[in-house]
């Protein structure tokens, strides 16, 4: 496999645990990550992919109406025998919080720290540490005017699920 191919299939790992943690779809989160990929820095206690996967999507659904990850600045340093790399993605993530006193927007700016292992050809995630470089928590004015979808979740009126 060249470094090309490795690369797509890192990116590809990455934007299935994004586009999964915003659907609210545990299969897309875990898609990225081998069996028992361990996940830091994400609460008190590490956790595994398996767990991880069925507590945050249900936990973001309980507190947030709506989030979307959005990542950039990927660097690869590929270990010298090519079957393993240390991966280091910025993320920016937005929550909206429905509350008494209208919805807040919490604001989170940070990188994702993995080592993304190559098992059988395939480039997933087997270690994640969380990072959180700088965030915020403020009121979220009115929307925009216009025809919208408030969320791009499953069950939703939106054209990914029809």
């Amino acid at each position: 496999m060249t470094t090309t191919d490795a690369r797509q299939q890192i990116q590809d790992a990455l934007l299935s645990y994004c586009r999964g943690i915003d659907r609210l779809d545990a299969e897309l989160v875990a898609r990225g990550f081998h069996p028992g990929a361990v996940l830091s820095d994400y609460g008190a206690d590490p956790m595994v992919i398996e767990t991880f996967a069925e507590y945050a999507p249900a936990s973001l659904q309980k507190r947030f109406s709506a989030t979307q990850h959005r990542i950039s600045n990927t660097t690869v340093d590929f270990d010298d025998g090519g079957s393993a790399a240390t991966v280091e993605t910025y993320v920016l993530a937005y929550h909206v919080e429905p509350t008494e006193n209208g919805d807040v927007l919490h604001t989170f700016n940070g990188r994702y720290i993995d080592r993304f292992e190559q098992r059988n050809g395939a480039w997933k995630i087997a270690t994640r540490h969380l990072r959180n470089d700088w965030s915020e928590v403020q009121p979220l004015g009115e929307p925009m005017r216009g025809a919208w979808v408030a969320s791009g979740r499953a069950g939703s009126p939106d054209p990914l699920w029809d």
